[in-house]
């Protein structure tokens, strides 16, 4: 299993902030860098100034929402990122939430499966050229769909060369993952890429509330919701891994044995100190 990182700070930093954690993770010999496109700034773009800036280290993004780019619109700028970063941008795209695409984006909320298949086949069109619009670029980008329930993952099994999944446990990986993956119709690759906070600290409860404040305004989405009832937590917060170092390990370790290729570890601590325990653990957990 990669050991990876999630940060939020594209969309409340600076992008010479992000162009120094992608640093550490390089130095840190951490497999990638996930980052979401919500408010604040554009990650594309701020993954393209972090890797020309360094070499090496994978970049995905967790994910795009489909209704704020067109498909040949988010194709042109794919392209123009995978040209500089020389292929080693990962798409992650999803329609967002109702409540985001009416209230924050603005637009018309469409069902969502349906809305994902025809983005996906036309993305793949244009990014292929397939329907006489080629887009240059830096070679073939994989995409994978932002997915924790049945439905949507079933079509990333169909569709996608994996899923991003958040505040998603073992339990949803192993019982709603998996089992769609038997149908996959060519049996290529399947990348599974669990984002999740992560605490290595002695304050169990005190960061288990921090947590909670930082991302508990997400629980209330009703994808999340229904990923959160089946993983038995009333939030993420409860969902995180906290603890030893030990303890960190053994989750680690169950999410792994659920057939997760990637770990993206959201390191949110209380205090500085707890902070670079937590990235000491992932780059030994990523070395061994």
């Amino acid at each position: 299993m990669r050991i990876a990182i999630h940060s939020g700070l594209t969309m409340r930093g600076k992008v010479g902030g992000v162009v120094e954690q992608v640093r550490r993770v390089a130095e840190s010999g951490l497999a990638g860098y996930w980052a979401p496109m919500l408010t604040g700034h554009d990650t594309l773009t701020a993954f393209a100034v972090a890797g020309r800036e360094v070499p090496g280290v994978e970049l995905g993004t967790a994910v795009v929402p489909m209704p704020l780019r067109p498909p040949f619109a988010l194709a042109q700028q794919v392209a123009t990122v995978q040209e500089v970063l020389g292929g080693r941008l990962a798409l992650g795209i999803g329609p967002s939430h109702e409540a985001l695409v009416r209230d924050a984006f603005g637009l018309e909320w469409t069902p969502p499966i349906a809305a994902t298949r025809r983005y996906v086949e036309r993305l793949k069109a244009v990014m292929t050229g397939e329907d006489g619009r080629v887009v240059v670029g830096g070679g073939p980008t994989p995409i994978l769909l932002g997915a924790v329930n049945p439905a949507m993952v079933a079509l990333a099994a169909e569709v996608a060369s994996g899923v991003v999944t958040w505040a998603a446990g073992p339990r949803t990986i192993t019982d709603v993952i998996r089992p769609a993956l038997r149908d996959r119709p060519d049996g290529s690759p399947f990348r599974i890429v669990a984002a999740l906070p992560i605490c290595v600290t002695g304050d169990v409860a005190g960061t288990r509330e921090h947590i909670h404040a930082a991302l508990g305004a997400n629980d209330r989405f009703p994808s999340y919701r229904k990923v959160l009832r089946r993983e038995g937590v009333d939030g993420v917060a409860g969902l995180a891994i906290v603890g030893s170092p030990d303890e960190a390990a053994r989750r680690l370790d169950t999410f792994e044995a659920s057939g997760v290729t990637d770990f993206a570890g959201h390191v949110l601590a209380g205090n500085r100190g707890d902070a670079d325990r937590t990235w000491e653990f992932l780059a030994a957990r990523a070395g061994r």
